[in-house]
């Protein structure tokens, strides 16, 4: 069972996107994630290249930052960002 933690800066910058790539982020992050038995078996999930810990996940023009610890089966919601922004901020 994997645990899942959502960092408060990325509950805040889930608060101020669009609506609609909200609503998607949403049902990624508090429905998808908590139901999987494997992260990795999800398609949209990739590997940031450099990185053993960190992951992307794609909608439309905006990313979310995952950190994935395999050991202790966590995966924590660290940051949701414009494509632009994202990799100024994150890992």
């Amino acid at each position: 069972m994997w645990q899942i933690i959502y960092k408060k800066v990325f509950l805040r910058e889930l608060k101020k996107l669009p609506k609609d790539v909200r609503t998607e982020v949403e049902e990624f992050a508090f429905v998808t994630l908590p139901k999987t038995s494997d992260p990795f078996a999800l398609p949209t999930i990739k590997k940031l290249t450099g990185y053993r810990e960190y992951y992307r996940v794609q909608f439309g023009d905006y990313r979310v930052g995952l950190r994935i610890d395999q050991h202790a089966h966590l995966i924590e919601c660290c940051r949701v960002k414009h494509r632009k922004d994202i990799y100024r901020f994150f890992p």
